[in-house]
């Protein structure tokens, strides 16, 4: 597994994912009403107030970090890339 620095880790936990979503995968989101958002993909998956949590499968997180690596099943590595540009 190649290194990475813990800045460029903590680097990519700060990103939420409504801020990864808006910005990389805007086809992607869905604005059910006020800040409360959800996926095309997963109709399930909700995001609000800097969280998300997909009901269907009964887990959540906060960062996109979190959403890449759970929903996406990247690995940690691969992840960290996408979020940070390394």
């Amino acid at each position: 597994m190649p290194y990475i620095p813990p800045e460029v880790v903590e680097q990519a936990r700060q990103i939420d994912l409504l801020t990864y979503l808006q910005s990389c995968e805007p086809q992607e989101l869905v604005r059910i009403s006020g800040n409360n958002y959800t996926t095309r993909t997963h109709d399930s998956l909700k995001i609000s107030n800097g969280k998300w949590y997909w009901w269907s499968r009964g887990f959540g997180g906060v960062s996109a970090l979190d959403y890449l690596i759970k929903v996406k099943e990247y690995s940690f590595v691969e992840a960290v890339e996408l979020l940070t540009g390394i």
